[in-house]
């Protein structure tokens, strides 16, 4: 039986076609794809930074959720909704096996869109972990696309003072208000040190979360935050190199002490959990961040909204529907 697909056969280039359905075997259940979102690390591999096409069908998808068509083991029934971490191919398909270890249950009734973004929010609670007591703290957020907004999210959630969201497009700085920052910035309109400056009363940032991946972005992190800070390093910085390499003013964070953190790696059962647990409760809203649901079989111009002019549909987070 055939099944619909996306590959990446070249830079900038997805193509629709169809594969063999995946038959379910021992230890690895079918499952049949609803929902999949684009992540800002699909990025660098639309964009050309990979060694070679086309990528593997499916690929670079990774968020997605789906149903439970057959599970042999008998650990999940038929129609279960599942958050899929452990998969055997990239998510932009419709279906995939998934190891019965490496899903989360979610509930059936909520919107599926909204469920989904348990994966993102589960990611960035992982760092949390990391940054010890934030009651009374003032932080700086470098991005306010889906991470940062969910970083003023669970930051106001966990008691810090001051959550100043920092982006250069303005409806994002909407957004922020919205999630939680209490104040936002447009390097563009105002400076940033000085207003950073400012608002913290002289005092600068006790926590800088860096949301971009960007070698820009990450200069700025030493005269934002004060001696002996905290820094959140979230942002890959792989757009510019696959490798990742990037230039930085280390010998300014060395005069600073600052205390350098990276996170990228959730344990999808503790963090993916956590965050599902939080949305159902709605102890955050998440919905603000997904500004798009759009069919599966847009994903080509689905990515050309959301990395070459996210500003003309406001796009935050795009998600595709089988």
């Amino acid at each position: 039986m055939k099944v619909r697909a996306a590959q990446l056969v070249a830079p900038r280039k997805w193509q629709l076609i169809e594969e063999e359905k995946p038959e379910p075997k021992p230890g690895n259940m079918l499952v049949r794809i609803e929902r999949v979102a684009i992540c800002g690390s699909d990025k660098p591999s639309f964009c050309g930074f990979h060694d070679s096409y086309p990528l593997p069908v499916g690929v670079t998808g990774h968020e997605g959720l789906g149903v439970v068509e057959a599970c042999p083991s008998g650990t999940y029934k038929e129609g279960e909704r599942v958050l899929l971490s452990g998969f055997d191919r990239g998510l932009y398909q419709e279906y995939v096996l998934a190891n019965d270890h490496g899903v989360v249950r979610l509930p059936q009734d909520f919107d599926a869109e909204v469920i989904l973004m348990a994966q993102l929010l589960g990611t960035v609670i992982h760092s949390f972990y990391k940054m010890g007591n934030l009651i009374n703290q003032r932080v700086v957020v470098i991005g306010q696309g889906a991470v940062g907004l969910l970083f003023d999210a669970v930051l106001r959630n966990l008691g810090a003072r001051q959550i100043i969201g920092v982006d250069l497009l303005d409806y994002r700085l909407g957004l922020g208000r919205r999630m939680g920052a209490t104040h936002t910035i447009n390097p563009k309109k105002q400076s940033l040190v000085e207003t950073v400056t400012q608002i913290t009363e002289g005092e600068l940032a006790d926590v800088v979360v860096e949301a971009v991946g960007e070698e820009e972005t990450l200069n700025q992190i030493h005269s934002l935050a004060r001696r002996n800070a905290s820094v959140i390093c979230f942002g890959v910085p792989d757009k510019g190199s696959h490798d990742g390499r990037v230039s930085l003013q280390m010998m300014a964070m060395f005069r600073k002490e600052l205390r350098l953190i990276t996170s990228v790696g959730p344990e999808p059962w503790k963090d993916y959990t956590i965050a599902r647990d939080w949305i159902v409760q709605e102890r955050l809203d998440v919905r603000p961040i997904v500004s798009h649901v759009r069919p599966f079989e847009t994903i080509q111009e689905s990515f050309e909204m959301a990395f070459d002019y996210p500003e003309q549909d406001q796009v935050v987070k795009i998600v595709l529907k089988f």
